[in-house]
This record gives C-alpha cells, sequence and structure tokens, in this order.
C-alpha cells in the first residue's frame, strides 16, 4: 500500500531529508544503508539490513538484459570518467 508521508526538498548537493516519523517507523538509524532503485519515473528508497550479492546480482542481471545495456562498454566509460577526476 502506498501512503504520501511528506513532501522533502532536494538541496544544492541533491541530499534530503527522511522525516523523522518515516526513519522511526522503519528502524532506520544514522549509519543505516537505503537501496537506491530507479523505476521509469520514479525513485525508490528501500531499506537493506545487509548487502544480498546475489539479490543485488539478479536485479542487476536483469536490468542489463531488458534494457540491453552493453556493460564492458559502461565499465569503460566509468574507468574513463574516474581517469579524468584526478
Amino acid at each position: 500500500m502506498e501512503k504520501l508521508e511528506s513532501i522533502v526538498k532536494v538541496s544544492g548537493k541533491g541530499q534530503i531529508v527522511i522525516p523523522k516519523e518515516v526513519r522511526d517507523a522503519l528502524g532506520i538509524k544514522s549509519g543505516g544503508k537505503l537501496a537506491v532503485i530507479v523505476r521509469d519515473d520514479e525513485i525508490i528508497l528501500r531499506k537493506i539490513e545487509r548487502l544480498d550479492l546475489l539479490e543485488m546480482s539478479s536485479r542487476i542481471s536483469s536490468v542489463v538484459e531488458k534494457e540491453n545495456i552493453d556493460v564492458d562498454k559502461l565499465v569503460m566509460e566509468a574507468v574513463e570518467w574516474a581517469r579524468k577526476q584526478r
């Protein structure tokens, strides 16, 4: 069930504040981890207790196949971008 909890503002650094009531309700503590999932025009934040590599791998593979992404090209672009940041 979806429920609008509140509206938040994005800072100049791209940061948002998750309202205290939401953090408390979901048990999100300082230093907690959230998965950021993009689906169409939605950004979904999902609380994660631990990194499940099998699940992450499955999701990544699904997106790669669905979107016909060239992973080798993507990795090369990331390496080039990282080199330019030095």
